[in-house]
């Protein structure tokens, strides 16, 4: 690829970018993004990703042009790979998706996974994209640089970013912190005196529903964007095994828990967890 100035970068042999000039260190490690990987795998957060691709169809820019999707701050790119492949329609206009992070492991991941689209290792602090180049900007639990998200929207385009609600993954932080977790009932967690070794979603769990947004995060979100709308989506999945054990090693939650804590809380048997998110939605001040 090459720049407005005429600088080179070639593709890494794995297939990324690297538009990072300087070393950078992260705790978010490769084991991580692996386990986040595998987290969405097993379809713990499709209702976020539902949530998600609703809001770009509803709300996006006309689809009479190619649409192109920025994920800053994608990790492994599980969320943007799930989010692309929701909107694809036939017939419908091709659609653009990067991905930036600024750890490598990430990016490594994200590029192996064979997702078309472009995968940049990248400091959002500067960002190398030129001004106006996306119609959707997603960042989701992950930090922001609204004035990098400014720069680079449409003039027409959407910004989506993805906060973590007050109950979000609460009884991992409870199991972790040594306190009583929420326990599954038996019928919905064995079978025959197994575990069952997939997430179960509640019958009545994917609830979204507009409520107001509290926090430093959303009320400094309302300040750099307009048309502001708040949804919260709240669910919760029955994991076990090697879903569960993934998902206690994808958070940092985990962080600092020795390894013995971990394996046992994951072999415990089927959890019960809550997600829950809000999703700010945002366009520019004009």
């Amino acid at each position: 690829m090459i720049c407005g100035s005429r600088h080179c970068f070639d593709l890494s042999k794995d297939g990324y970018i690297n538009l990072i000039p300087h070393a950078v260190r992260s705790k978010y490690n490769k084991d991580l993004f692996t386990s986040r990987r595998e987290t969405s795998r097993h379809g713990l957060f499709d209702p976020l990703i539902d949530a998600i691709r609703n809001k770009i169809e509803d709300t996006a820019p006309s689809r009479s042009r190619e649409l192109r999707i920025l994920d800053a701050g994608c990790g492994e790119g599980s969320h943007l790979a799930a989010i692309l492949s929701a909107l694809q329609k036939p017939d419908a206009p091709d659609i653009l998706g990067v991905g930036v992070d600024i750890a490598k492991e990430g990016i490594r991941l994200a590029a192996k996974s064979g997702v078309p689209a472009i995968w940049c290792a990248a400091d959002l602090a500067g960002s190398p994209f030129a001004d106006r180049q996306f119609d959707v900007i997603l960042n989701i639990l992950s930090p922001a640089n609204y004035q990098e998200f400014q720069r680079l929207l449409r003039h027409d385009g959407l910004v989506i970013k993805v906060i973590p609600g007050s109950r979000y993954l609460q009884e991992i932080r409870a199991l972790f912190q040594g306190e009583a977790a929420n326990q599954p009932s038996p019928a919905k967690g064995l079978a025959d005196g197994r575990t069952i070794d997939r997430p179960s979603p509640a019958g009545d769990s994917t609830t979204p529903r507009p409520v107001p947004a509290t926090g430093r995060t959303a009320e400094l979100f309302g300040r750099n964007f307009a048309s502001v709308d708040v949804q919260h989506v709240e669910y919760n999945m029955l994991v076990a095994g090697e879903a569960l054990e993934h998902l206690l090693r994808m958070t940092p939650l985990s962080w600092g828990v020795p390894e013995e804590a971990i394996q046992q809380a994951a072999g415990q048997g089927p959890l019960r967890v809550t997600f829950d998110y809000e999703i700010l939605c945002g366009r520019l001040n004009e």
